[in-house]
C-alpha cells in the first residue's frame, strides 16, 4: 500500500517506545507520501457516524434553505457547488469550479486576535442549521475530540522535527483549526478538468481527513501518476500542509492531491485542518529563533498566508 496504515495510540500512552515506533513510521511516511492512515486515534467510531449522518441530512435539504446559512464576508458556513476555484495553488490555476459543496466551521476568534483578523476570512461568527437539530452538537463533539488528536500528532511532529515534545507547542497556543463538511454529488459525465476537488496542497499544518467508502481521493506520486486513497472504515487520513513542509526546510511533504466525484455516488468526508496561530511565523523551524532579528527579512505569519490564498480562490460578500 502506497499510503502506509499507522496505529498512533501509542501516541495516548506512557509507553516510550511506542512512542518512538509511531514517529519513526510518521517521518517515514510524510518525508516521502506525504500521506499517512491513522487508526488508534481515540474519536469513537459512533462519533463519527454521527457526523456522517447529519451531514448528508444538511445536504438533503434544498437548496434555499441551505442558502439561508451562505458564506458571507468569512469562510463560515455553507459554500453552495462550483463557488471555489483554486486560482492561487501550487499546481497551477483550476480551469472548473469544485463540484463539491461544503460546509466550513472556525473557532471564534480569541479576544487578544479580534483587532488584527476580525476583518480578514476567518473573522465573523458562527452559523449553525437549525435542521438537522443535531448538526451543531455532532459538529462541537467531532471538532473537540479531534482537536485531542491534533495535540497529540503536533507534539510527536516537533520531535520529528528534532524537538522536544512541547517544541510547537507555542505556536498553538491559540490554534486556528478548520472543520470542513463537504459533499461530492455524482458527476456521471466528468470532463477531464472536472474535479471534486482540484489538484492542490493544504495551507496549513496537519490535515485530517475522514471519508465513506466511496472513494475518489487521489494522491500524486513522484512519477506525476494519481493514486487511490483507500478508505478505511473510522480511520484518519493525514496529510502535511504547505506550513509544516516550510517548517521542516522541504523534509515533510505538502503533496498534491485531489478529489474524482464518483459518476454514480455521492462522497462524503470531514476534513480536520489542525493549524498553528494566525500570527505563527511561516519559515523554516531552525530559523524562528531568529524571527526578531532586525537584520533579517521578516517572513509572512501563517494568517497572511492564509488569508492570501482564501481570498484568491473564494468570492467573498463585501
Amino acid at each position: 500500500m502506497l499510503v502506509p496504515v499507522i496505529d498512533i495510540s501509542a501516541l495516548y500512552e506512557d509507553d516510550a517506545n511506542g512512542w518512538r515506533l509511531v514517529e519513526e513510521k510518521l517521518y517515514e511516511a510524510h518525508s516521502t507520501v506525504g500521506f499517512s492512515i491513522l487508526t488508534g486515534h481515540g474519536v469513537p467510531a459512533r462519533m463519527m457516524d454521527d457526523l456522517f449522518a447529519a451531514s448528508a441530512r444538511f445536504y438533503a435539504l434544498p437548496l434555499e434553505q441551505k442558502l439561508a446559512y451562505r458564506y458571507g464576508a468569512h469562510l463560515r458556513g455553507y459554500l453552495p457547488l462550483n463557488t471555489s476555484t483554486l486560482t492561487r495553488s501550487t499546481l497551477g490555476s483550476a480551469r472548473k469550479p469544485n463540484y463539491s459543496e461544503s460546509f466550513i466551521v472556525l473557532n471564534e476568534l480569541d479576544e487578544s486576535l479580534c483587532d488584527q483578523w476580525s476583518r480578514s476570512a476567518m473573522g465573523g461568527h458562527q452559523v449553525w442549521p437549525l435542521d438537522p437539530k443535531e448538526f451543531e452538537i455532532a459538529v462541537r463533539r467531532y471538532r473537540a475530540a479531534m482537536t485531542r488528536v491534533g495535540q497529540a500528532m503536533v507534539r510527536c511532529f516537533a520531535c520529528m522535527l528534532g524537538l522536544p515534545r512541547d517544541g510547537l507547542d507555542p505556536y498553538f497556543e491559540t490554534p486556528n483549526p478548520i472543520l470542513r463538511l463537504l459533499h461530492y454529488p455524482p458527476l456521471p459525465d466528468r470532463e477531464a478538468n472536472q474535479f471534486g476537488s482540484a489538484p492542490h496542497t493544504d495551507y496549513g499544518c496537519l490535515s485530517f481527513i475522514a471519508q465513506d467508502d466511496v472513494g475518489g481521493l487521489q494522491v500524486k506520486a513522484a512519477d506525476n501518476s494519481w493514486f487511490d486513497v483507500p478508505a478505511i472504515p473510522h480511520a484518519l487520513v493525514l496529510n502535511t500542509g504547505q506550513v509544516m513542509e516550510a517548517w521542516s526546510g522541504g523534509v515533510l511533504k505538502a503533496t498534491p492531491h485531489r478529489v474524482i466525484n464518483h459518476p454514480e455516488k455521492s462522497r462524503y468526508s470531514v476534513g480536520f485542518f489542525y493549524d498553528c496561530g494566525l500570527n505563527t511565523r511561516v519559515m523554516p523551524i531552525a530559523s524562528m529563533t531568529d524571527a526578531m532579528c532586525a537584520c533579517k527579512p521578516q517572513p509572512k505569519t501563517y494568517g497572511e498566508h492564509l488569508e492570501t490564498l482564501l481570498r484568491a480562490n473564494y468570492s467573498f460578500a463585501d
